[in-house]
Protein backbone atom coordinates (compact mmCIF):
# COMPACT_ATOMS: atom_id res chain seq x y z
CA UNK A 1 0.00 0.00 0.00
CA UNK A 2 2.74 2.38 0.62
CA UNK A 3 4.38 1.48 -2.00
CA UNK A 4 1.61 2.50 -4.42
CA UNK A 5 0.82 5.58 -2.57
CA UNK A 6 4.83 6.31 -3.00
CA UNK A 7 4.24 5.57 -6.99
CA UNK A 8 1.31 7.76 -7.31
CA UNK A 9 3.18 10.87 -5.65
CA UNK A 10 6.31 10.16 -8.00
CA UNK A 11 3.41 10.00 -11.03
CA UNK A 12 2.40 13.63 -9.53
CA UNK A 13 5.13 14.93 -8.95
CA UNK A 14 6.79 13.94 -12.67
CA UNK A 15 2.97 15.43 -14.15
CA UNK A 16 3.33 18.71 -12.35
CA UNK A 17 6.97 18.78 -13.51
CA UNK A 18 5.97 17.81 -16.87
CA UNK A 19 3.45 21.06 -16.68
CA UNK A 20 5.83 23.25 -15.41
CA UNK A 21 7.86 22.88 -18.30
CA UNK A 22 4.98 23.32 -20.43
CA UNK A 23 4.50 26.54 -19.37
CA UNK A 24 7.99 28.07 -19.33
CA UNK A 25 8.00 26.34 -23.34
CA UNK A 26 4.37 28.27 -23.87
CA UNK A 27 6.13 31.53 -22.71
CA UNK A 28 9.54 30.94 -24.23
CA UNK A 29 7.18 30.39 -27.65
CA UNK A 30 5.30 33.66 -27.11
CA UNK A 31 7.93 35.60 -26.16
CA UNK A 32 9.86 34.34 -28.95
CA UNK A 33 7.00 34.89 -31.74
CA UNK A 34 5.55 38.25 -30.36
CA UNK A 35 5.91 41.50 -32.06
CA UNK A 36 8.16 44.92 -31.35
CA UNK A 37 5.23 47.38 -31.69
CA UNK A 38 5.79 51.11 -31.81
CA UNK A 39 2.67 52.86 -30.68
CA UNK A 40 3.04 56.48 -31.97
CA UNK A 41 0.28 58.81 -30.63
CA UNK A 42 1.30 62.74 -30.88
CA UNK A 43 -2.08 63.98 -30.12
CA UNK A 44 -2.50 65.52 -26.92
CA UNK A 45 -6.08 64.85 -26.61
CA UNK A 46 -6.78 62.27 -23.42
CA UNK A 47 -10.01 61.19 -25.25
CA UNK A 48 -8.51 60.10 -28.18
CA UNK A 49 -5.78 58.31 -26.23
CA UNK A 50 -8.23 55.92 -24.01
CA UNK A 51 -9.01 53.78 -27.19
CA UNK A 52 -5.53 53.68 -28.45
CA UNK A 53 -3.76 52.84 -24.80
CA UNK A 54 -6.49 50.05 -24.57
CA UNK A 55 -5.36 48.81 -27.53
CA UNK A 56 -1.58 49.25 -26.71
CA UNK A 57 -2.50 47.51 -23.36
CA UNK A 58 -4.17 44.51 -24.82
CA UNK A 59 -0.90 44.14 -27.05
CA UNK A 60 1.27 44.06 -24.55
CA UNK A 61 -0.82 41.65 -22.41
CA UNK A 62 -0.76 39.12 -25.46
CA UNK A 63 3.36 38.94 -25.24
CA UNK A 64 4.11 41.36 -27.89
CA UNK A 65 6.20 44.34 -26.72
CA UNK A 66 4.72 47.96 -27.18
CA UNK A 67 6.80 51.27 -27.22
CA UNK A 68 4.19 53.76 -26.58
CA UNK A 69 5.10 57.39 -27.15
CA UNK A 70 2.46 59.43 -26.09
CA UNK A 71 0.98 62.59 -23.59
CA UNK A 72 -0.36 59.87 -21.28
CA UNK A 73 2.26 57.45 -19.65
CA UNK A 74 1.03 54.98 -17.58
CA UNK A 75 0.24 55.61 -13.64
CA UNK A 76 1.41 51.83 -12.76
CA UNK A 77 3.97 50.03 -15.03
CA UNK A 78 2.96 46.96 -16.72
CA UNK A 79 5.19 44.31 -18.12
CA UNK A 80 5.87 44.57 -22.18
CA UNK A 81 4.67 47.91 -21.97
CA UNK A 82 7.62 50.87 -22.16
CA UNK A 83 6.21 54.65 -22.14
CA UNK A 84 8.36 57.59 -23.97
CA UNK A 85 6.49 60.31 -22.39
CA UNK A 86 5.86 63.19 -24.83
CA UNK A 87 3.88 65.02 -21.42
CA UNK A 88 4.30 68.89 -21.41
CA UNK A 89 5.61 69.51 -24.52
CA UNK A 90 1.76 70.81 -26.09
CA UNK A 91 -0.44 72.50 -24.21
CA UNK A 92 -3.25 70.47 -22.56
CA UNK A 93 -6.53 69.99 -23.25
CA UNK A 94 -7.54 67.78 -20.41
CA UNK A 95 -10.20 70.42 -18.41
CA UNK A 96 -8.55 72.94 -20.48
CA UNK A 97 -11.73 73.88 -23.17
CA UNK A 98 -13.83 76.87 -21.79
CA UNK A 99 -16.73 78.43 -23.39
CA UNK A 100 -14.42 81.00 -25.02
CA UNK A 101 -13.52 78.48 -27.26
CA UNK A 102 -16.69 76.34 -27.35
CA UNK A 103 -18.51 79.16 -28.62
CA UNK A 104 -15.84 79.44 -31.38
CA UNK A 105 -16.07 76.23 -32.99
CA UNK A 106 -19.67 76.49 -32.78
CA UNK A 107 -19.93 78.25 -36.75
CA UNK A 108 -19.06 75.36 -38.43
CA UNK A 109 -16.43 72.98 -39.41
CA UNK A 110 -12.52 74.70 -39.88
CA UNK A 111 -10.05 72.98 -41.57
CA UNK A 112 -7.31 75.48 -41.25
CA UNK A 113 -8.59 75.78 -37.32
CA UNK A 114 -8.06 71.75 -36.88
CA UNK A 115 -4.61 71.76 -38.53
CA UNK A 116 -3.70 74.58 -36.36
CA UNK A 117 -4.71 73.14 -33.56
CA UNK A 118 -3.85 69.07 -33.87
CA UNK A 119 -1.89 69.58 -37.52
CA UNK A 120 1.75 71.28 -37.51
CA UNK A 121 1.92 71.84 -33.76
CA UNK A 122 1.41 67.94 -33.48
CA UNK A 123 4.40 67.09 -36.62
CA UNK A 124 6.59 69.89 -34.70
CA UNK A 125 6.91 67.44 -31.68
CA UNK A 126 9.24 65.01 -34.33
CA UNK A 127 11.59 67.87 -33.35
CA UNK A 128 12.37 67.15 -29.78
CA UNK A 129 14.89 65.14 -29.16
CA UNK A 130 13.53 62.37 -28.07
CA UNK A 131 11.40 61.78 -31.74
CA UNK A 132 15.02 62.75 -33.07
CA UNK A 133 16.53 59.25 -31.42
CA UNK A 134 14.36 57.34 -32.39
CA UNK A 135 13.93 58.86 -36.18
CA UNK A 136 18.51 58.69 -36.54
CA UNK A 137 19.01 55.77 -34.55
CA UNK A 138 15.50 53.32 -34.30
CA UNK A 139 16.40 49.99 -32.43
CA UNK A 140 17.73 46.81 -34.37
CA UNK A 141 17.73 44.56 -31.36
CA UNK A 142 14.79 43.82 -32.00
CA UNK A 143 13.82 46.08 -34.83
CA UNK A 144 9.99 47.26 -34.72
CA UNK A 145 7.51 44.58 -37.07
CA UNK A 146 4.51 47.41 -37.03
CA UNK A 147 3.61 50.81 -36.21
CA UNK A 148 0.09 51.66 -35.30
CA UNK A 149 -0.74 55.69 -34.85
CA UNK A 150 -3.21 58.12 -34.70
CA UNK A 151 -2.77 60.67 -36.91
CA UNK A 152 -5.50 62.69 -36.97
CA UNK A 153 -4.80 65.63 -38.89
CA UNK A 154 -0.92 65.61 -38.64
CA UNK A 155 -0.71 62.77 -41.43
CA UNK A 156 3.27 64.10 -41.15
CA UNK A 157 3.18 60.77 -38.51
CA UNK A 158 2.40 58.84 -41.56
CA UNK A 159 6.10 59.02 -42.35
CA UNK A 160 7.10 56.26 -39.71
CA UNK A 161 6.28 53.65 -41.75
CA UNK A 162 8.55 54.38 -44.64
CA UNK A 163 10.96 55.22 -42.39
CA UNK A 164 10.89 52.24 -40.43
CA UNK A 165 9.71 50.16 -43.62
CA UNK A 166 7.06 48.40 -41.31
CA UNK A 167 3.07 47.87 -41.58
CA UNK A 168 1.15 51.08 -40.66
CA UNK A 169 -1.74 50.41 -38.58
CA UNK A 170 -4.16 53.81 -38.04
CA UNK A 171 -6.59 53.95 -35.15
CA UNK A 172 -9.40 56.05 -35.85
CA UNK A 173 -11.46 56.57 -32.67
CA UNK A 174 -14.47 58.21 -34.86
CA UNK A 175 -17.13 56.01 -36.06
CA UNK A 176 -16.47 57.03 -39.40
CA UNK A 177 -12.83 57.00 -41.10
CA UNK A 178 -12.08 61.43 -41.30
CA UNK A 179 -13.16 61.94 -44.99
CA UNK A 180 -9.63 62.95 -46.52
CA UNK A 181 -9.14 59.05 -45.86
CA UNK A 182 -11.42 57.36 -48.24
CA UNK A 183 -9.43 58.05 -51.29
CA UNK A 184 -6.08 57.23 -50.50
CA UNK A 185 -7.53 53.75 -48.88
CA UNK A 186 -9.48 53.08 -51.90
CA UNK A 187 -12.88 53.14 -49.36
CA UNK A 188 -16.03 53.38 -51.22
CA UNK A 189 -18.33 56.21 -50.22
CA UNK A 190 -21.95 56.85 -50.80
CA UNK A 191 -23.01 60.51 -49.92
CA UNK A 192 -26.70 59.07 -49.43
CA UNK A 193 -25.76 56.41 -46.43
CA UNK A 194 -22.39 57.31 -45.22
CA UNK A 195 -22.21 60.70 -43.26
CA UNK A 196 -19.13 62.81 -43.50
CA UNK A 197 -17.18 62.98 -39.58
CA UNK A 198 -18.95 66.25 -39.45
CA UNK A 199 -21.83 65.71 -40.44
CA UNK A 200 -24.96 66.37 -38.14
CA UNK A 201 -27.57 63.67 -39.81
CA UNK A 202 -27.17 60.12 -40.59
CA UNK A 203 -29.72 57.38 -43.42
CA UNK A 204 -31.92 57.90 -44.33
CA UNK A 205 -31.55 61.64 -44.93
CA UNK A 206 -33.52 63.85 -46.79
CA UNK A 207 -32.53 65.60 -50.08
CA UNK A 208 -30.83 68.79 -48.46
CA UNK A 209 -29.12 66.43 -45.64
CA UNK A 210 -28.04 64.61 -48.70
CA UNK A 211 -26.58 67.35 -50.69
CA UNK A 212 -24.88 68.77 -47.34
CA UNK A 213 -23.77 65.59 -46.74
CA UNK A 214 -21.74 65.64 -50.15
CA UNK A 215 -20.93 69.19 -50.17
CA UNK A 216 -19.48 68.34 -46.37
CA UNK A 217 -17.25 65.03 -47.64
CA UNK A 218 -15.71 66.92 -50.88
CA UNK A 219 -15.26 70.30 -48.99
CA UNK A 220 -13.21 68.78 -46.22
CA UNK A 221 -11.53 65.95 -48.59
CA UNK A 222 -10.06 68.98 -50.60
CA UNK A 223 -9.63 71.45 -47.35
CA UNK A 224 -7.25 68.67 -45.60
CA UNK A 225 -5.11 67.91 -48.81
CA UNK A 226 -4.93 71.57 -49.49
CA UNK A 227 -4.31 73.05 -46.35
CA UNK A 228 -1.56 70.10 -44.51
CA UNK A 229 0.50 71.01 -47.74
CA UNK A 230 2.72 73.00 -44.89
CA UNK A 231 3.35 69.49 -43.08
CA UNK A 232 5.68 68.47 -45.93
CA UNK A 233 8.15 71.18 -45.63
CA UNK A 234 8.28 69.33 -41.51
CA UNK A 235 8.47 66.17 -43.00
CA UNK A 236 11.53 67.31 -45.10
CA UNK A 237 12.91 69.70 -41.89
CA UNK A 238 12.89 66.83 -39.41
CA UNK A 239 13.11 63.42 -41.04
CA UNK A 240 14.83 64.03 -44.04
CA UNK A 241 14.23 64.07 -47.88
CA UNK A 242 13.00 61.32 -50.47
CA UNK A 243 9.67 61.33 -48.78
CA UNK A 244 6.12 61.28 -50.95
CA UNK A 245 3.74 64.23 -49.61
CA UNK A 246 1.73 64.12 -46.57
CA UNK A 247 -1.12 63.08 -48.53
CA UNK A 248 0.26 60.14 -50.78
CA UNK A 249 1.91 58.71 -47.42
CA UNK A 250 -1.71 58.31 -46.23
CA UNK A 251 -1.83 55.14 -49.09
CA UNK A 252 0.93 53.72 -46.97
CA UNK A 253 -1.51 52.50 -44.58
CA UNK A 254 -2.10 48.81 -44.03
CA UNK A 255 -4.74 48.74 -41.70
CA UNK A 256 -7.51 51.07 -40.00
CA UNK A 257 -8.82 49.88 -36.42
CA UNK A 258 -11.92 52.09 -36.50
CA UNK A 259 -14.56 53.11 -33.68
CA UNK A 260 -17.45 51.61 -35.30
CA UNK A 261 -20.09 49.12 -33.87
CA UNK A 262 -22.92 48.01 -36.37
CA UNK A 263 -24.85 48.00 -33.22
CA UNK A 264 -24.79 51.28 -33.13
CA UNK A 265 -23.64 53.18 -36.25
CA UNK A 266 -25.09 50.94 -38.68
CA UNK A 267 -24.06 48.81 -41.87
CA UNK A 268 -21.02 50.49 -43.88
CA UNK A 269 -19.59 49.07 -46.90
CA UNK A 270 -16.25 49.64 -46.49
CA UNK A 271 -12.87 48.17 -47.33
CA UNK A 272 -10.95 44.94 -45.86
CA UNK A 273 -8.24 47.37 -44.69
CA UNK A 274 -10.95 48.94 -42.24
CA UNK A 275 -11.82 46.73 -39.28
CA UNK A 276 -14.33 47.89 -37.01
CA UNK A 277 -13.21 47.45 -33.12
CA UNK A 278 -16.16 49.56 -31.43
CA UNK A 279 -15.59 49.23 -27.89
CA UNK A 280 -12.33 48.39 -27.38
CA UNK A 281 -12.14 50.67 -24.71
CA UNK A 282 -15.00 49.37 -22.88
CA UNK A 283 -12.53 47.90 -19.61
CA UNK A 284 -13.15 47.99 -16.12
CA UNK A 285 -9.72 49.02 -14.38
CA UNK A 286 -9.83 47.71 -11.16
CA UNK A 287 -6.89 49.59 -9.75
CA UNK A 288 -9.19 52.55 -9.76
CA UNK A 289 -11.93 53.15 -7.33
CA UNK A 290 -14.66 55.41 -6.11
CA UNK A 291 -14.03 57.11 -3.09
CA UNK A 292 -15.81 56.29 -0.01
CA UNK A 293 -17.38 59.87 -0.60
CA UNK A 294 -18.78 58.91 -3.93
CA UNK A 295 -19.45 55.69 -3.13
CA UNK A 296 -21.35 56.47 0.04
CA UNK A 297 -23.48 58.91 -2.15
CA UNK A 298 -24.93 56.58 -4.86
CA UNK A 299 -25.35 53.83 -2.49
CA UNK A 300 -27.85 55.88 -0.05
CA UNK A 301 -29.46 57.07 -3.49
CA UNK A 302 -32.91 55.40 -3.00
CA UNK A 303 -34.28 57.16 -5.81
CA UNK A 304 -31.24 56.74 -7.80
CA UNK A 305 -28.96 59.34 -9.77
CA UNK A 306 -27.84 61.31 -12.61
CA UNK A 307 -23.94 61.26 -13.87
CA UNK A 308 -23.10 64.71 -15.86
CA UNK A 309 -20.12 65.05 -17.34
CA UNK A 310 -18.93 66.69 -20.33
CA UNK A 311 -15.37 65.02 -21.06
CA UNK A 312 -12.07 64.94 -20.10
CA UNK A 313 -11.55 68.62 -21.95
CA UNK A 314 -14.42 70.50 -21.83
CA UNK A 315 -14.98 72.94 -18.25
CA UNK A 316 -18.68 73.48 -18.06
CA UNK A 317 -17.82 75.79 -15.06
CA UNK A 318 -17.04 78.50 -17.84
CA UNK A 319 -20.27 78.06 -19.60
CA UNK A 320 -22.30 81.31 -18.97
CA UNK A 321 -24.66 81.80 -16.28
CA UNK A 322 -28.15 81.09 -17.85
CA UNK A 323 -26.87 77.69 -18.90
CA UNK A 324 -25.85 77.16 -15.46
CA UNK A 325 -28.63 78.07 -14.54
CA UNK A 326 -30.74 75.83 -16.34
CA UNK A 327 -29.09 73.05 -14.98
CA UNK A 328 -29.25 74.19 -11.02
CA UNK A 329 -32.82 74.43 -12.03
CA UNK A 330 -32.99 70.71 -13.56
CA UNK A 331 -31.02 69.31 -10.41
CA UNK A 332 -33.93 70.92 -8.30
CA UNK A 333 -36.32 69.63 -10.41
CA UNK A 334 -35.60 66.24 -10.31
CA UNK A 335 -34.99 65.58 -6.51
CA UNK A 336 -34.54 63.49 -4.90
CA UNK A 337 -33.48 61.46 -7.46
CA UNK A 338 -29.39 63.08 -6.89
CA UNK A 339 -26.97 64.26 -9.09
CA UNK A 340 -23.07 63.48 -9.24
CA UNK A 341 -20.93 66.07 -11.52
CA UNK A 342 -17.82 66.30 -12.98
CA UNK A 343 -16.11 69.21 -12.83
CA UNK A 344 -12.65 70.11 -13.64
CA UNK A 345 -12.24 73.38 -11.14
CA UNK A 346 -15.85 73.20 -8.42
CA UNK A 347 -14.25 76.57 -7.10
CA UNK A 348 -15.12 78.20 -10.59
CA UNK A 349 -18.89 77.22 -10.22
CA UNK A 350 -21.57 79.76 -9.23
CA UNK A 351 -23.09 79.91 -6.11
CA UNK A 352 -26.69 77.81 -5.54
CA UNK A 353 -25.93 74.87 -6.42
CA UNK A 354 -28.24 72.29 -5.20
CA UNK A 355 -28.40 69.81 -2.35
CA UNK A 356 -28.99 67.07 -4.00
CA UNK A 357 -25.75 67.01 -6.06
CA UNK A 358 -22.21 66.43 -5.96
CA UNK A 359 -19.01 67.65 -7.24
CA UNK A 360 -15.69 65.90 -8.11
CA UNK A 361 -12.95 66.51 -10.07
CA UNK A 362 -11.83 63.49 -11.60
CA UNK A 363 -14.32 60.09 -11.79
CA UNK A 364 -13.47 56.55 -12.90
CA UNK A 365 -16.41 56.80 -15.37
CA UNK A 366 -17.07 52.76 -16.00
CA UNK A 367 -17.66 52.48 -12.33
CA UNK A 368 -19.82 55.21 -12.15
CA UNK A 369 -22.09 54.02 -15.41
CA UNK A 370 -22.21 50.13 -13.96
CA UNK A 371 -23.60 51.66 -10.50
CA UNK A 372 -26.41 49.54 -9.58
CA UNK A 373 -28.44 52.85 -9.11
CA UNK A 374 -27.95 54.79 -12.19
CA UNK A 375 -30.62 56.34 -14.13
CA UNK A 376 -29.25 58.34 -16.37
CA UNK A 377 -26.05 60.16 -18.44
CA UNK A 378 -25.94 63.94 -19.45
CA UNK A 379 -23.06 64.16 -21.77
CA UNK A 380 -21.47 66.28 -24.51
CA UNK A 381 -21.84 63.38 -26.95
CA UNK A 382 -18.27 62.05 -27.26
CA UNK A 383 -17.70 58.98 -28.76
CA UNK A 384 -16.31 57.19 -25.79
CA UNK A 385 -18.26 57.95 -23.37
CA UNK A 386 -21.67 57.26 -24.57
CA UNK A 387 -20.00 54.05 -25.87
CA UNK A 388 -19.59 53.08 -22.67
CA UNK A 389 -23.33 54.35 -21.31
CA UNK A 390 -24.36 52.13 -24.11
CA UNK A 391 -22.52 48.98 -22.92
CA UNK A 392 -23.72 49.89 -19.81
CA UNK A 393 -27.23 49.91 -20.45
CA UNK A 394 -27.60 53.68 -19.22
CA UNK A 395 -29.87 56.04 -21.33
CA UNK A 396 -28.71 59.71 -22.01
CA UNK A 397 -29.57 63.17 -22.68
CA UNK A 398 -26.97 64.93 -25.13
CA UNK A 399 -25.69 68.12 -25.30
CA UNK A 400 -23.29 68.21 -28.77
CA UNK A 401 -21.00 70.90 -28.91
CA UNK A 402 -18.32 70.63 -31.93
CA UNK A 403 -16.83 67.73 -33.71
CA UNK A 404 -18.43 64.20 -33.92
CA UNK A 405 -20.81 65.05 -30.93
CA UNK A 406 -23.91 66.29 -33.46
CA UNK A 407 -23.36 63.18 -35.40
CA UNK A 408 -22.77 60.61 -32.32
CA UNK A 409 -26.38 62.05 -30.49
CA UNK A 410 -28.41 61.76 -33.55
CA UNK A 411 -27.57 58.11 -33.70
CA UNK A 412 -28.42 57.67 -30.55
CA UNK A 413 -31.56 59.27 -31.08
CA UNK A 414 -32.71 57.54 -34.03
CA UNK A 415 -32.16 54.32 -31.90
CA UNK A 416 -34.33 55.84 -28.61
CA UNK A 417 -31.24 55.91 -26.39
CA UNK A 418 -30.64 59.24 -25.83
CA UNK A 419 -32.64 62.61 -26.22
CA UNK A 420 -31.03 65.55 -27.82
CA UNK A 421 -30.75 69.30 -26.44
CA UNK A 422 -29.17 71.60 -29.03
CA UNK A 423 -27.12 74.05 -26.71
CA UNK A 424 -28.67 77.48 -28.23
CA UNK A 425 -31.93 75.95 -26.70
CA UNK A 426 -31.01 75.24 -23.58
CA UNK A 427 -33.30 76.66 -20.45
CA UNK A 428 -35.09 75.75 -17.41
CA UNK A 429 -37.90 74.21 -19.06
CA UNK A 430 -36.58 72.28 -21.90
CA UNK A 431 -33.66 70.85 -20.09
CA UNK A 432 -35.87 69.56 -17.08
CA UNK A 433 -38.55 68.00 -19.56
CA UNK A 434 -35.25 66.11 -21.37
CA UNK A 435 -34.24 64.91 -18.58
CA UNK A 436 -37.37 63.68 -16.68
CA UNK A 437 -38.18 62.05 -19.79
CA UNK A 438 -35.01 60.07 -19.61
CA UNK A 439 -36.05 59.18 -16.18
CA UNK A 440 -39.24 57.89 -16.62
CA UNK A 441 -40.03 57.38 -19.85
CA UNK A 442 -39.71 53.28 -20.12
CA UNK A 443 -38.78 53.42 -23.91
CA UNK A 444 -35.23 54.94 -23.49
CA UNK A 445 -34.00 52.18 -20.71
CA UNK A 446 -35.95 49.10 -23.11
CA UNK A 447 -33.79 51.21 -25.82
CA UNK A 448 -30.95 51.13 -24.19
CA UNK A 449 -30.72 47.35 -22.97
CA UNK A 450 -31.41 45.90 -26.56
CA UNK A 451 -28.81 48.33 -28.46
CA UNK A 452 -26.42 46.75 -25.84
CA UNK A 453 -27.51 43.37 -25.87
CA UNK A 454 -26.39 43.74 -30.10
CA UNK A 455 -23.84 45.86 -29.46
CA UNK A 456 -21.79 43.22 -26.86
CA UNK A 457 -23.09 40.17 -29.55
CA UNK A 458 -19.98 39.86 -30.89
CA UNK A 459 -17.87 36.65 -32.56
CA UNK A 460 -14.89 37.82 -30.83
CA UNK A 461 -14.24 40.69 -28.48
CA UNK A 462 -12.88 43.81 -30.32
CA UNK A 463 -9.46 43.42 -28.96
CA UNK A 464 -9.24 40.26 -29.85
CA UNK A 465 -9.89 41.41 -33.04
CA UNK A 466 -7.82 44.42 -33.10
CA UNK A 467 -5.20 41.73 -32.06
CA UNK A 468 -5.19 39.39 -34.59
CA UNK A 469 -5.54 41.87 -37.48
CA UNK A 470 -2.15 43.55 -36.64
CA UNK A 471 -0.79 40.63 -36.56
CA UNK A 472 -2.17 39.35 -39.65
CA UNK A 473 -0.32 42.84 -41.61
CA UNK A 474 3.06 42.16 -39.25
CA UNK A 475 3.22 38.62 -40.78
CA UNK A 476 1.79 38.95 -44.05
CA UNK A 477 3.40 42.68 -45.31
CA UNK A 478 1.54 45.99 -45.54
CA UNK A 479 -0.26 45.29 -49.05
CA UNK A 480 -2.17 42.16 -47.61
CA UNK A 481 -5.33 44.29 -47.37
CA UNK A 482 -4.49 46.91 -49.94
CA UNK A 483 -7.41 47.88 -52.20
CA UNK A 484 -6.56 48.49 -56.15
CA UNK A 485 -8.65 51.51 -56.50
CA UNK A 486 -5.57 52.88 -54.20
CA UNK A 487 -2.94 52.68 -56.90
CA UNK A 488 -5.26 54.15 -59.40
CA UNK A 489 -5.61 58.18 -60.72
CA UNK A 490 -9.20 59.37 -58.95
CA UNK A 491 -10.84 59.42 -62.56
CA UNK A 492 -9.66 55.63 -62.97
CA UNK A 493 -11.47 55.08 -59.48
CA UNK A 494 -14.26 56.93 -59.98
CA UNK A 495 -14.86 55.48 -63.51
CA UNK A 496 -14.58 58.37 -65.00
CA UNK A 497 -12.70 56.56 -68.11
CA UNK A 498 -15.48 54.46 -69.00
CA UNK A 499 -18.06 57.10 -68.26
CA UNK A 500 -16.24 59.04 -71.20
CA UNK A 501 -16.13 55.87 -73.36
CA UNK A 502 -19.63 55.16 -73.31
CA UNK A 503 -20.93 58.66 -73.67
CA UNK A 504 -18.08 59.03 -76.41
CA UNK A 505 -19.79 56.24 -77.82
CA UNK A 506 -23.16 57.50 -77.49
CA UNK A 507 -22.49 60.70 -79.16
CA UNK A 508 -20.56 58.87 -81.94
CA UNK A 509 -23.84 57.09 -82.26
CA UNK A 510 -25.74 60.08 -82.29
CA UNK A 511 -23.68 61.45 -84.70
CA UNK A 512 -23.68 58.77 -87.25
CA UNK A 513 -27.09 58.74 -86.46
CA UNK A 514 -27.63 62.31 -87.65
CA UNK A 515 -25.43 61.97 -90.44
CA UNK A 516 -27.48 58.97 -91.91
CA UNK A 517 -30.80 60.95 -91.38
CA UNK A 518 -29.40 64.29 -92.29
CA UNK A 519 -28.35 62.00 -95.89
CA UNK A 520 -31.83 60.47 -96.00
CA UNK A 521 -33.61 64.19 -95.55
CA UNK A 522 -31.65 65.65 -97.60
CA UNK A 523 -32.12 62.84 -101.05
CA UNK A 524 -36.08 63.12 -99.53
CA UNK A 525 -35.36 66.58 -100.35
CA UNK A 526 -33.95 66.14 -103.40
CA UNK A 527 -36.46 63.79 -105.02
CA UNK A 528 -39.34 65.44 -103.57
CA UNK A 529 -37.62 68.99 -105.81
CA UNK A 530 -37.52 66.88 -108.22
CA UNK A 531 -41.29 65.65 -108.20
CA UNK A 532 -42.22 69.16 -108.06
CA UNK A 533 -40.26 69.73 -111.00
CA UNK A 534 -41.66 67.78 -113.30
CA UNK A 535 -44.90 68.45 -111.91
CA UNK A 536 -44.91 71.92 -113.11
CA UNK A 537 -43.55 70.60 -116.52
CA UNK A 538 -46.54 68.38 -116.51
CA UNK A 539 -48.87 71.29 -116.19
CA UNK A 540 -47.02 73.68 -118.50
CA UNK A 541 -47.07 71.17 -121.60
Amino acid sequence: MIVRIKNVLDCVAKMKFFLSCLVVLASILQWANGLRILGMFPLHGKSHFHMCGSIMRGMAERGHQVDVYSHFPLKKPIPNYTDYSLAGTLPALANNITWDYVSKVQSGVSIPRMLAFGGDPVCKLMGLPLLQNLIRSPPKDPPYDVVVVEPAFANCHMVWGRLLNVPMVVVSTTPNVFDWYNEPLGNPVNYASDPSVFARTVAPMSFLDKLHNMYLHLYVSWAMAYFSREQDALVKEYVGHGYPSVYDLQKDTALVLLNHNVALNGVKAQTSSIVSIGGVHVLDDDSTQLSKQVEKFLDESKNGFIYVSFGSMVRLETFPKPVIDAFYAMFKNIAPVRVLMKIAKPEELQPGLPSNVIVQTWLPQIKVLKHKNIKGFVTHGGLLGTMEAVYHEVPMVGVPLFGDQHLNLEVYVRKNVAIKLLLENINEKSLTESVKAMLENPLYKKSVRQVSKMMRDTPMKPMDTAAYWIEFVARHGKDALRSPLTDMPWWEASLWDVYTFILSIIFLLLYVIKLILGRFLALFKRNTELKKQRSTKVKRN
